[in-house]
């Protein structure tokens, strides 16, 4: 009784080990079709830099294709589509995403793709990577990306689409819990920065610059606490500097340059010490520069010109000793160039032009600042000596 039961189960075993392994293979078949149908719609000299497509039954071995067992997979099937800079001519509404939702993994950057993302992306719910920038896709951003919860990178930046950020944004804050980076530069975006972008708890890049995207920053930002880089700028932002970049002391770049920022630069800034890269060019900023930014020791290029920042440079200045660039021009500073800007022994550009700043030459050439520059430009102020 005892061995009938064993060979029972044993049978059912290889019977469901049987129908798994040949559902698999169905499952591969079908991925193979919907990547030759894709390249049938694709221009003729696309097809080309894709022939190996079709010329052998086994599309885990064409070009830009990998396949993986995954969970649950007794046979391989297609899990990685990377297609990087292949000049592809096409559109993504051919591509059969219903057939592909093994994807982990979808790089079509730097093509010459045309048309909309389609909303039947979101079927892709295995997706970790969605890559899609440098191309020609236009037209707004589907909702329903909201439901790839497995997404670690999501990249659409560079190329036409337009509206708004989805107002439905902080559903996908609260799915997309898993996204370390959200590149959305170089598009027609417009609207406001969404305020539930903080429920992304986990995102470490975000770049929303060269849109025309308005409004202010929202204060929520200071739940975004592992930010190592945040770019706005070229946008049409307005209104103050958020104290609440307080709470970002992991940022390592910070550029809202080229909006219409105005008001002081808040004190708090000085708590960001991992800071490299601080851009606020051209804005509206006033008030002095705070002493507060001599605390970030680790800065390498600090730009503040084209503003109307007032007063004198600070003698904090001097502690920012690996800055290879520093640009204050074009603002309302006075008094004196500080001699402190001779401890900046790393600096090879240096413009304060367009200001009533004074210094002797002695002050400014008897440091070692003078040992790595190559551009100093005073043009517009007052040199004497």
């Amino acid at each position: 009784m005892l061995a009938s039961l064993t060979i029972t189960i044993l049978i059912m075993i290889m019977a469901t080990s049987v129908a798994l392994a040949s559902s698999d293979a169905a499952v591969l078949e079908g991925q193979a079709r919907a990547l030759l149908v894709w390249k049938d719609s694709i221009d003729n000299q696309s097809q080309q830099a894709l022939r190996s497509w079709g010329n052998t039954p086994a599309p885990c071995n064409w070009r830009g294709i990998t396949c993986g067992t995954g969970v649950h997979r007794h046979r391989p099937v297609i899990n990685d589509i990377s297609l990087r800079g292949m000049r592809l001519r096409g559109a993504l509404e051919s591509l059969n995403f219903s057939a592909l939702r093994n994807l982990t993994r979808l790089d079509l950057s730097h093509n010459l793709l045309a048309g909309s993302i389609p909303p039947s992306i979101e079927v892709l719910g295995e997706l970790h990577a969605l890559l899609l920038q440098g191309n020609q896709i236009r037209g707004s951003i589907p909702l329903g990306l909201g439901n790839l919860t497995k997404l670690h990178s999501l990249m659409l930046h560079e190329n036409d689409l337009s509206g708004e950020i989805p107002s439905q944004i902080g559903n996908m804050s609260r799915n997309l819990t898993k996204l370390t980076t959200l590149s959305l530069r170089n598009n027609q975006l417009s609207g406001l920065i969404p305020k539930k972008l903080d429920c992304l708890s986990n995102l470490q890049y975000l770049s929303l610059s060269e849109n025309i995207l308005s409004g202010s920053i929202p204060n929520s930002i200071r739940n975004l606490t592992k930010l190592t880089t945040l770019s706005l700028h070229n946008n049409q932002l307005s209104g103050l500097i958020p104290q609440e970049l307080d709470f970002l002391t992991n940022l390592e770049y910070l550029d809202l340059s080229e909006n219409i920022f105005s008001g002081s630069i808040p004190n708090c800034i000085g708590n960001l010490t991992k800071l490299t890269i601080f851009y606020l060019y051209s804005n509206q900023l006033s008030g002095h520069i705070p002493r507060e930014l001599g605390r970030l020791v680790n800065l390498e290029d600090l730009e503040l010109s084209d503003n109307t920042l007032t007063g004198s440079i600070p003698n904090s200045i001097g502690n920012l000793i690996k800055l290879t660039a520093l640009y204050l021009d074009s603002n309302q500073h006075s008094g004196h160039i500080p001699r402190e800007l001779g401890y900046l022994g790393n600096l090879e550009e240096l413009n304060l032009s367009n200001s009533t700043l004074r210094a002797s030459t002695i002050e400014l050439s008897q440091r070692a600042v003078t040992n790595k520059l190559v551009y100093f430009c005073l043009v517009g102020g007052k040199r004497r000596g």
